[in-house]
């Protein structure tokens, strides 16, 4: 793996596990020498950061690791919810095989992930699995927002201390949108729509707390 990969990679594990919380300031010198490697190296990191919405860079004033807000989370998942449902519909049945292929050879890894217990491996599984999908929509523009709307969605649910649903359900929850590929973009658009309107499975007694 390059340096600059590398440097990337394990941030955005920290960033995704809330190992760096919310608006934790980064500098470039200061990961350099953690990592032994050049500002340089991190600095073109930090830009691929910024291209996920994971990371703030606000010139002289540094960089930040991106805030989380509830109301922010409630219009990301809206807008995850219209990218993804949208696309589903433009889906063909002709490309149905090859990508129900494709999915239960991720949703393996998911749950291999779930049993490792790897919460990164799972979200990086997860991501894939999405915009694997998204793909076959044609909606090349949108895959970035759609992007940084899913790791922001995977932020949000770790960050909900209320959340309560096991590695082995979320990995499990992807085997109804796989099944609903045959039936065509409709169902599928549906099960897309169900399946996000339910990331944060919050305990009925506990939603008032």
């Amino acid at each position: 793996m390059r340096p600059r990969d590398a440097v990337y990679a394990r941030i955005k594990r920290q960033i995704l596990l809330n190992e760096l919380p919310p608006e934790t300031p980064l500098t470039e010198l200061g990961i350099a020498v953690e990592m032994g490697c050049s500002q340089g190296t991190v600095r073109e990191a930090l830009l691929r950061l910024q291209e996920d919405g994971l990371v703030l860079r606000a010139g002289h004033r540094g960089t930040t690791v991106t805030p989380l807000d509830a109301d922010v989370a409630v219009e990301i998942l809206a807008l995850r919810r219209r990218i993804e449902t949208r696309g589903a519909l433009r889906f063909a049945s002709t490309d149905g095989k090859r990508l129900t292929q494709r999915l239960q050879v991720i949703q393996g890894q998911m749950e291999a992930a779930a049993a490792a217990r790897d919460v990164f491996e799972l979200i990086e599984c997860d991501t894939e699995f999405h915009l694997e999908i998204f793909r076959l929509s044609g909606f090349r523009a949108l895959e970035q927002i759609l992007l940084r709307c899913i790791l922001h969605t995977h932020r949000h649910k770790l960050w909900e201390p209320r959340h309560r649903r096991s590695l082995g359900e979320t990995a499990a929850r992807h085997r109804k949108i796989i099944a609903a590929i045959k039936s065509g973009g409709d169902t599928l658009a549906t099960a897309l729509g169900h399946h996000i309107d339910t990331i944060v499975d919050i305990e009925p007694d506990r939603i008032a707390s």
